[in-house]
């Protein structure tokens, strides 16, 4: 088992139409002889908590044990309400929890850690727990969903959302610090949009072994 970071939980975020793929779930396309869900997974053993929200194909492969499944109410309101539904399976004195597009083949526990290090430096009035950290790619680009927030804040936030309301709203009031991916391998920020990006991940994945 993976050691826990601070006690977080991680919610995975599974839902959209991904229409450039045909339909066909983004986190169950495999990269690397893995479904990126099960490499999310892989990543996120340590976590408290982990809650996967959207529905899944009928013939995907059962979840983990003590990984849980929820739909966002009502099906298809977006990553805002899906996370509200992840909330509701955090337990309560879980202090962070990570916020995670379920398309990210390149999300690994040091990457997680990597946040945690940045979200617990001192926040608004010395309390780090007002304080939350995200990936921001080449561009500079803030990566919503790949990121390490206060549970409470979150929480606050959440329960406001209406349907179609963009992630960012759940980080209202939070104070964000920003995250580059250094490494030489894959940035755990990542995500699969396009079949050009999951050709990439597929590439770099093979260059990996």
């Amino acid at each position: 088992m993976v050691e826990h970071l601070g006690g977080f939980a991680a919610i995975i975020l599974i839902g959209g139409k991904a229409r450039r793929f045909a339909g066909c779930a983004k986190s169950e396309l495999v990269v690397g002889g893995s479904t990126i869900l099960d490499r999310m997974l892989a990543a996120t053993e340590g976590a408290v908590a982990r809650v996967v929200v959207g529905a899944r194909p009928a013939d995907a492969e059962p979840l983990p044990e003590g990984v849980l499944q929820v739909l966002e109410d009502p099906p298809g309101s977006g990553p805002a309400r899906s996370v509200q539904a992840g909330l509701a399976e955090v337990p309560d004195d879980c202090d962070r929890v990570a916020i995670l597009g379920g398309d990210l083949p390149f999300l690994t526990t040091e990457a997680l850690r990597l946040l945690h290090q940045h979200a617990s430096g001192p926040g608004p009035d010395g309390d780090d727990r007002k304080r939350g950290a995200i990936f921001c790619d080449n561009a500079g680009r803030r990566q919503w969903l790949c990121g390490l927030w206060p549970t409470d804040l979150v929480r606050r936030n959440a329960a406001e959302v209406e349907p179609g309301a963009p992630a960012r709203l759940l980080f209202s009031d939070i104070e964000i610090e920003t995250v580059t991916w250094e490494d030489a391998s894959p940035p755990p920020w990542f995500d699969c949009d396009t079949p050009d990006d999951l050709a990439q991940a597929r590439t770099w994945a093979a260059d990996l072994k």
